[in-house]
């Protein structure tokens, strides 16, 4: 039985923790958070033994194999580096840190300890971007890829004004938390780097970046908002090659079109998981956690979302941030 215990258990570390639960031979054996009676009533809700307010001592209990980082991003150094120096194996919410600096020293203590680590860049375990990636092996006459892009119309709703995702201080700002998921996603479907070459936005909602991918000499574009009622939530990306294009909607897609020209015509093909997108991400949270299991079980294994892999998307967020201009349009 493999122990784990959760630093954070807001909206989505709730989510991480429904989901890892469902996993054979894994029990969530505590949880820590600030408000004792709302952490109180939520471990009681998931049948968890232990909780505490002081995540120090929960990550510190020789009971834990796994220490899961669900905490807004200005506190995932140092739990990481903690929970590491405690000999415990870990689970990050992206972004892996705020800084390379922090990055660097997560990798560095974690390596000492000889543990192992995942960082929730859920995308990569995704069937469809599978697909999706193999599709862009698989048809070479639709020539040169020419531009990529994916664009966030995304919701404010439950976000009120206080919320930690406004304050850049926590969260990195917008390209940091959100933004370095498609930076990676990308990264991985196009097998190439992407290298930020202009940045633009209104902060603290909105950003808009421009990227070179040197290897296959291609320009990208990666929109994020977060400003629109629930109900027109829209988020839709694409490649576009010399002569076809591959185009899915949604951040977490149940479908994708290819495009191309066959014996003189467009032919269209379409690829679609018949499955709700709360169960598909769900599923993609166990994957990453039983990556994490395949390493500590077998220490020859390489997880999918590694550290170093989620340094480098941080590299490039922070990158793209550094460069932004901010619109001069009064609103």
């Amino acid at each position: 039985m493999v122990k784990v215990a959760a630093v954070g258990y807001g909206a989505f570390g709730s989510f991480v923790l429904r989901s890892i639960s469902k996993i054979p031979n894994v029990e969530i054996y505590g949880v820590s958070g600030v408000n004792p009676e709302k952490l109180k009533n939520f471990a009681q809700s998931m049948n968890i033994p232990n909780w505490t307010t002081d995540w120090q001592t929960l990550i510190s209990d020789p009971e834990v194999d796994v220490v899961l980082v669900l905490t807004p991003p200005d506190s995932h150094h140092s739990i990481a580096v903690a929970a590491a120096k405690n000999k415990k194996h870990l689970f990050i919410e992206k972004p892996l840190a705020l800084s390379l600096k922090q990055a660097d020293e997560i990798i560095s203590e974690v390596e000492k300890a000889g543990v192992k680590a995942v960082v929730d860049y859920i995308m990569r375990y995704h069937q469809l971007y599978y697909k999706l990636k193999n599709c862009i092996k698989e048809n070479p006459d639709m020539g040169k890829i020419k531009k990529v892009w994916f664009y966030n119309f995304a919701s404010s709703e439950g976000l009120g004004p206080d919320h930690w995702f406004w304050k850049e201080e926590k969260s990195g700002g917008v390209l940091v938390e959100h933004g370095g998921h498609f930076y990676d996603l990308f990264s991985w479907l196009l097998e190439d780097t992407p290298e930020p070459v202009a940045t633009f936005g209104h902060d603290p909602y909105e950003d808009m970046s421009i990227v070179y991918f040197p290897q296959i000499d291609a320009y990208g574009e990666f929109y994020h908002c977060f400003d629109k009622p629930g109900l027109l939530e829209k988020n839709f990306g694409g490649i576009a090659f010399e002569k076809g294009y591959i185009t899915f909607e949604g951040w977490l897609p149940l479908s994708f079109k290819l495009e191309k020209i066959e014996e003189g015509q467009v032919i269209t093909k379409e690829y679609k998981l018949k499955r709700e997108k709360n169960e598909v991400f769900s599923e993609l949270v166990q994957k990453a956690f039983q990556d994490l299991l395949k390493a500590i079980e077998n220490p020859q294994h390489e997880v999918s979302t590694s550290l170093y892999i989620a340094r480098k998307a941080l590299e490039v967020s922070l990158k793209a941030k550094s460069i932004k201009r901010i619109s001069l349009y009064k609103e």
